[in-house]
């Protein structure tokens, strides 16, 4: 038996953050559990690196949607981290703070200290931004956070375009203006991914009161007279229990978590009967309520090379590219998904945007993962800032092992469906706009039909 202060499970965005911070006097002891292992793959640390691993089977979970009418009855990719850093680790590197009216609806509806001006402080303290600090940034933190490395003349472009449909062009793109035109920034150093386990796992991992046991299943949480005490978990073929004195914190993110609390008796009553689970607390509220935004895909060809990244990706010519990664920290390899990014409102009335669309000069060929088009094109992707639509995470099995049921219901309400097309028709309008006539040729997927 392992016996600690703290029991975290799951080192994601949060998991390596609470490990980092609750094990900063010396004295508690903290255990962190992760299923994954070291974020040693080389694609991990390069920003391009993203577009290969969505779908590695050793470093995410594999995870898919059910199929649902309101996506075409398809069934979705769901890529969750399996590894040190989560998601945090083959996400986007996109740093993108919430509109400040998010967090104040928080506190209005009961989140006592969640307001925008209470979370202030702690995104200026998580941040090291590479900009000029002020009010709203921070430049001390454990995250790095950085503009994009290459400023393209596209961008440019972009910005006179999004001003030509009367949107702003932005210098910070979480400064005190949120509705317009903006590139991204990053959770880079230099040519490098700074990912939570970067940025705040492997520097406490120094410390001999925090432990870190990866590679390891969570099967349940231990319950005892009512109070969680442990984890159960499955290690190299063992089982062996995880104890805590003080508490056990899930940190397993919006799927884990709903998950190990249902195998551990802590759900809807009638779901865990239906698998033979002792109902320990019947709570229907666990894995339900699931929230989404879902990303509506436009791609436009682009009038020729120079304005895309798609032929300096390709084959051979990939090699100069990584040369110059590896050599300048610079070019195509330190890309991420969003390079851009407008945010608007697209009805009357609303006091925030309600949609965001996020962009880059590289176009994929259709349904394929990390494979660029032959011509050259730009990616847009579309989706609603507060989905009213909500979705449930059930379980398949009573066996942890087992992929739960992950039902997003996309697109569920009118309001949703309308938000939708209202983005992208606003995008259509942006590609079509006088400063981009002659660099956007047209639309390729969807199409205008």
């Amino acid at each position: 038996m392992i016996e600690h202060d703290h029991v975290i499970v799951g080192a994601g965005s949060a998991g390596c953050v609470l490990a980092a911070r609750l094990s900063e006097d010396g004295r508690s002891t903290v255990a962190l559990i992760e299923a994954g292992g070291p974020d040693r793959h080389p694609y991990i640390h390069i920003p391009a690196g993203y577009a290969r691993i969505l779908d590695h089977p050793r470093l995410t979970w594999g995870y898919r949607t059910q199929p649902d009418p309101g996506t075409g009855n398809r069934a979705l990719d769901y890529p969750r981290g399996k590894v040190w850093g989560g998601s945090s680790s083959i996400n986007g590197l996109g740093h993108v703070r919430g509109h400040p009216s998010d967090y104040d609806l928080w506190a209005q509806k009961g989140c006592t200290g969640w307001g925008w001006d209470d979370l202030l402080p702690y995104f200026r303290k998580h941040e090291a931004f590479a900009g000029e600090a002020g009010a709203l940034r921070g430049t001390t933190g454990p995250q790095p956070v950085e503009p994009i490395v290459d400023r393209l003349p596209l961008f440019a472009h972009l910005g006179a375009a999004a001003e030509a449909i009367g949107l702003p062009h932005l210098p910070d793109m979480n400064g005190p203006t949120r509705e317009g035109f903006a590139t991204f920034q990053q959770t880079r150093r230099g040519r490098r991914r700074v990912s939570a386990a970067r940025g705040y796992l492997v520097p406490a991992l120094r410390r001999p009161n925090l432990t870190l046991i990866d590679l390891a299943l969570c099967l349940r949480i231990v319950v005892e007279a009512g109070r969680a005490v442990g984890v159960a978990i499955r290690r190299d073929g063992v089982e062996q229990v995880v104890r805590a004195r003080r508490e056990v914190i899930l940190s397993a993110g919006a799927i884990g978590s709903p998950q190990l609390l249902m195998l551990s008796g802590i759900g809807p009553a009638d779901h865990l009967a239906q698998h033979g689970i002792t109902v320990l607390q019947d709570r229907p509220g666990v894995g339900a309520n699931l929230q989404d935004h879902y990303i509506t895909r436009l791609t436009f060809r682009l009038a020729g090379d120079a304005w895309s990244a798609n032929r300096r990706i390709h084959g051979w010519r990939l090699l100069p590219e990584v040369l110059r990664w590896a050599t300048r920290g610079g070019g195509v390899l330190t890309w991420s998904p969003g390079m851009f990014s407008l945010f608007a409102r697209t009805a009357p009335g609303l006091e925030a945007p309600d949609i965001q669309i996020n962009g880059g000069p590289v176009s994929w060929k259709d349904g394929m993962i990390g494979v660029p088009e032959d011509a050259p094109g730009m990616t847009l992707g579309v989706w609603q800032c507060r989905p009213e639509s909500r979705g449930t995470i059930r379980l398949a099995s009573p066996d942890p092992a087992a992929t739960p049921l992950i039902a997003p219901r996309y697109l569920a309400t009118e309001n949703d469906r309308a938000a939708v097309l209202r983005g992208v028709r606003l995008a259509r309008r942006w590609m079509a706009a006088a400063p981009l006539r002659d660099i956007v040729l047209g639309e390729v997927r969807p199409g205008p039909a």
